[in-house]
């Protein structure tokens, strides 16, 4: 049976994880367009009123963030992951289907790299983003 959040959101998870703008989402971020995975799931995002808000409002911050990098604003990136770990850390290991424990390790590898090099003064380094799967 549904419970009464459910029912007051209109959806469950199942249908949240079922819809193909998280997928679009997951395959523009695997395929580095990180503004049009930014622009993808910030549709989902902008209806979303229940639990899983905060998760897309990470990811989101995740990618712009990787945007932010390929244009060479590697303060931007820092910031913007920063956020969007904070937001989608309570949510691993797996949330609507989608592994988080790995993607999250391999982001934050990312974020203390940057910030050595932006603390050292040395070029930045080649930071190759982490992919995001879905899980049955």
């Amino acid at each position: 049976p549904l419970s009464e959040l459910q029912v007051v959101l209109g959806k469950t998870s199942m249908e949240a994880q079922d819809d193909p703008r998280l997928q679009k989402g997951i395959d523009e971020f695997n395929q580095q367009l990180f503004f049009e995975c930014h622009e993808t799931l910030e549709e989902i995002w902008l209806e979303e009123r229940g639990e899983d808000r905060k998760f897309y409002q990470g990811i989101i911050q995740i990618a712009a963030g990787y945007f932010k990098l390929q244009q060479g604003v590697p303060a931007g990136a820092i910031k913007l992951w920063r956020m969007g770990l904070e937001k989608i850390e309570p949510y691993s290991p797996v949330y609507l289907g989608v592994e988080l424990a790995s993607f999250t390790a391999a982001v934050k590898r990312n974020l203390d790299e940057l910030e050595t090099v932006q603390k050292t003064g040395t070029d930045s380094p080649a930071v190759a983003a982490p992919t995001l799967y879905r899980v049955s």
